[in-house]
């Protein structure tokens, strides 16, 4: 065959080749797609549908249509939540439980960081959709808001300077000066059952500078949240075992079914598939709160 015949046979050979790759490209790309598209991608409305058996109504339904979620929760009350001093995000166990909520109900989250006293009303004027800020469920509480399933279970604690008193029970705080969050359920407790000198501030993590200077002679939290203080350095101690324990939720303005039926399978489904546990222990030193102890 001489070289004049050779070369446009070889010419015609590789355009043939590139047809046939052009082509298994594209049946490829087209495979691709077609699994983007598959029906497991739901949307949030069809995720909706399939968790209510009918389409949302209500604050459900406002929210889809909106296309966001507003969540509430305290930016001062770590390692629950708090805005990193590096970065200027809201990190926190509540900040992940918030997010991976939305991760399962395809719904992004907007968080607002209101006064923690201010929470309940603000939920029942709209402006915001639910609180995911560690809030325990309580019977003076649930005449005002609804609540989903606990997602976490944590103890009422006191603290005290290193090296202070020892307490053996709530009587020892009578007469004492305990510091706590505002509109808390540590409130609640000191009142009805110590006679304690109660001072309330805007949120928990701001009683502790005054136990460190000597103005308070107690702070009472969360069990984690007084940790925290302890792990990042500060001349705190337990004091006594805890005082209680409390079950925590999210919590939503009342009269909403469809949205509570929406959040309670998202609470479920982190509970089955150990994603809270994995934060719980990311968070709080390796702890699982996610199971209740008492």
């Amino acid at each position: 065959m001489s070289q004049r015949k050779w070369v446009p046979l070889v010419a015609l050979a590789l355009v043939v080749v590139l047809a046939l790759v052009v082509v298994a490209g594209c049946g490829s790309s087209s495979n691709s797609n077609s699994s983007e598209a598959s029906p497991t991608a739901q949307t949030p409305q069809q995720v909706a549908e399939k968790i209510l058996g009918h389409a949302p109504t209500g604050l459900a339904a406002t929210i889809l249509d909106r296309g966001y979620v507003i969540v509430a929760n305290d930016a001062n009350y770590p390692p629950q939540s708090s805005v990193d001093k590096t970065t200027g995000k809201l990190v926190g166990f509540d900040v992940d439980v918030a997010n991976k909520m939305g991760q399962i109900l395809g719904i992004p989250v907007h968080f607002k960081n209101p006064a923690w006293e201010t929470i309940p009303t603000g939920l029942n004027q709209d402006k915001w959709d639910v609180s995911i800020g560690s809030m325990t469920i309580t019977p003076e509480r649930k005449k005002a808001l609804d609540f989903t399933d606990p997602y976490y279970y944590t103890s009422g604690q006191v603290f005290v300077k290193k090296g202070g008193t020892q307490i053996t029970g709530p009587a020892d705080l009578n007469g004492k000066k305990v510091g706590v969050g505002a509109a808390t359920t540590y409130y609640d407790y000191l009142k009805k059952h110590t006679k304690a000198v109660v001072k309330t501030y805007t949120t928990d993590a701001d009683a502790f500078p005054d136990l460190r200077n000597g103005n308070l002679d107690f702070v009472m939290t969360a069990g984690p949240t007084g940790q925290q203080a302890i792990l990042s350095g500060q001349p705190f101690e337990f004091s006594g075992t805890p005082l209680y324990y409390e079950d925590l939720a999210f919590a939503i303005r009342k009269g909403e079914p469809d949205w509570l039926l929406m959040l309670d399978y998202a609470v479920r489904q982190m509970h089955q598939d150990g994603s809270l546990t994995a934060m719980s222990k990311h968070w709080y030193n390796g702890l699982d709160l996610t199971v209740k102890t008492q």
